[in-house]
Protein backbone atom coordinates (compact mmCIF):
# COMPACT_ATOMS: atom_id res chain seq x y z
CA UNK A 1 0.00 0.00 0.00
CA UNK A 2 1.28 3.49 -0.81
CA UNK A 3 0.66 6.53 1.38
CA UNK A 4 -0.14 9.47 -0.35
CA UNK A 5 -1.28 13.35 -0.01
CA UNK A 6 -4.25 14.22 -1.60
CA UNK A 7 -2.80 16.91 -4.32
CA UNK A 8 -0.40 14.40 -5.47
CA UNK A 9 -2.88 12.29 -6.79
CA UNK A 10 -2.64 15.11 -9.74
CA UNK A 11 1.15 15.36 -9.62
CA UNK A 12 1.68 12.14 -10.45
CA UNK A 13 -0.67 11.82 -13.42
CA UNK A 14 1.86 13.88 -15.62
CA UNK A 15 4.83 12.50 -13.43
CA UNK A 16 7.75 12.89 -16.19
CA UNK A 17 10.89 12.34 -14.67
CA UNK A 18 12.30 15.77 -13.11
CA UNK A 19 11.99 16.54 -9.48
CA UNK A 20 13.62 18.83 -6.83
CA UNK A 21 16.75 16.24 -6.61
CA UNK A 22 18.13 13.21 -7.97
CA UNK A 23 17.29 11.59 -4.71
CA UNK A 24 13.32 12.71 -5.26
CA UNK A 25 13.37 12.15 -8.77
CA UNK A 26 14.47 8.47 -8.07
CA UNK A 27 11.74 8.12 -4.97
CA UNK A 28 9.19 9.55 -7.38
CA UNK A 29 9.63 7.06 -9.77
CA UNK A 30 9.50 4.21 -7.80
CA UNK A 31 6.12 5.70 -6.84
CA UNK A 32 4.66 6.04 -10.28
CA UNK A 33 6.18 2.80 -11.21
CA UNK A 34 4.52 0.60 -8.25
CA UNK A 35 0.83 1.93 -9.21
CA UNK A 36 -1.50 -0.03 -11.14
CA UNK A 37 -5.14 -0.01 -11.09
CA UNK A 38 -5.30 -2.80 -8.03
CA UNK A 39 -2.74 -0.77 -5.69
CA UNK A 40 -4.18 0.25 -2.01
CA UNK A 41 -3.71 4.11 -1.91
CA UNK A 42 -4.20 5.70 1.79
CA UNK A 43 -4.92 9.07 1.28
CA UNK A 44 -3.21 11.95 3.81
CA UNK A 45 -2.58 15.23 4.27
CA UNK A 46 0.61 15.07 5.59
CA UNK A 47 4.09 13.84 4.98
CA UNK A 48 3.79 11.00 2.42
CA UNK A 49 5.64 7.74 0.38
CA UNK A 50 6.61 10.67 -2.56
CA UNK A 51 8.40 13.42 0.38
CA UNK A 52 10.19 10.40 2.09
CA UNK A 53 13.20 11.96 -0.50
CA UNK A 54 12.04 15.91 -0.39
CA UNK A 55 14.65 18.26 0.04
CA UNK A 56 11.62 20.40 1.19
CA UNK A 57 10.67 17.60 4.20
CA UNK A 58 11.59 19.20 7.94
CA UNK A 59 12.56 16.59 10.54
CA UNK A 60 9.50 16.39 12.08
CA UNK A 61 7.76 14.70 9.26
CA UNK A 62 6.36 18.59 8.51
CA UNK A 63 6.88 20.20 5.07
CA UNK A 64 8.49 23.44 4.84
CA UNK A 65 5.23 24.71 2.99
CA UNK A 66 3.10 22.62 4.82
CA UNK A 67 0.12 25.41 4.76
CA UNK A 68 0.22 25.75 0.70
CA UNK A 69 -0.04 22.29 0.34
CA UNK A 70 -2.37 21.25 2.90
CA UNK A 71 -4.59 24.06 0.64
CA UNK A 72 -3.94 21.65 -2.34
CA UNK A 73 -5.02 18.53 -0.22
CA UNK A 74 -8.33 20.07 0.56
CA UNK A 75 -9.26 21.35 -2.63
CA UNK A 76 -8.50 18.09 -4.15
CA UNK A 77 -10.11 16.14 -1.32
CA UNK A 78 -12.99 18.51 -1.88
CA UNK A 79 -12.96 17.87 -5.45
CA UNK A 80 -12.33 14.58 -5.98
CA UNK A 81 -14.93 13.20 -3.08
CA UNK A 82 -12.36 11.49 -1.01
CA UNK A 83 -11.85 11.02 2.65
CA UNK A 84 -8.28 11.85 4.65
CA UNK A 85 -7.24 8.28 6.08
CA UNK A 86 -9.17 6.51 3.86
CA UNK A 87 -7.54 3.60 1.74
CA UNK A 88 -9.11 3.38 -2.28
CA UNK A 89 -7.54 1.63 -4.92
CA UNK A 90 -5.75 3.55 -7.39
CA UNK A 91 -8.12 2.59 -10.14
CA UNK A 92 -11.16 4.23 -8.73
CA UNK A 93 -9.22 7.33 -7.71
CA UNK A 94 -8.64 7.64 -11.41
CA UNK A 95 -12.47 7.34 -12.05
CA UNK A 96 -13.15 10.39 -9.47
CA UNK A 97 -10.51 12.24 -11.27
CA UNK A 98 -12.34 11.55 -14.60
CA UNK A 99 -15.50 12.06 -13.41
CA UNK A 100 -15.22 15.14 -11.00
CA UNK A 101 -12.15 17.30 -12.13
CA UNK A 102 -12.60 19.97 -14.98
CA UNK A 103 -9.91 21.44 -16.48
CA UNK A 104 -11.36 24.93 -14.41
CA UNK A 105 -11.14 22.83 -11.24
CA UNK A 106 -7.79 22.21 -11.52
CA UNK A 107 -6.19 25.29 -12.19
CA UNK A 108 -8.13 26.54 -9.52
CA UNK A 109 -6.31 23.76 -7.52
CA UNK A 110 -3.24 23.60 -8.63
CA UNK A 111 -2.67 27.40 -10.51
CA UNK A 112 -0.64 28.85 -7.79
CA UNK A 113 1.92 25.72 -7.98
CA UNK A 114 5.96 25.82 -8.72
CA UNK A 115 5.03 22.87 -11.41
CA UNK A 116 1.82 24.56 -12.70
CA UNK A 117 3.22 26.53 -15.87
CA UNK A 118 5.28 23.68 -17.03
CA UNK A 119 2.25 21.70 -17.55
CA UNK A 120 3.26 18.23 -17.18
CA UNK A 121 0.05 17.57 -14.85
CA UNK A 122 -2.32 19.40 -17.23
CA UNK A 123 -1.26 17.34 -20.03
CA UNK A 124 -0.94 13.72 -17.93
CA UNK A 125 -4.74 14.64 -17.22
CA UNK A 126 -6.10 16.66 -19.73
CA UNK A 127 -3.65 16.09 -22.65
CA UNK A 128 -2.77 19.35 -24.69
CA UNK A 129 -6.33 20.33 -25.58
CA UNK A 130 -7.16 20.78 -22.21
CA UNK A 131 -10.31 18.46 -21.94
CA UNK A 132 -10.05 14.97 -20.37
CA UNK A 133 -8.06 12.16 -21.51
Amino acid sequence: MLVLRAHHLLCIQGYEGNGYSFKFTKNMDRVVNTLSDNTYIKIVTAVDDICEKCPHELKNDTCKSQEKVFEFDIKVLNELKLIVNRTYLYKDILNSIRENLSYEKFQEICGSCQWFHYGYCKNGIFGNSGYMK
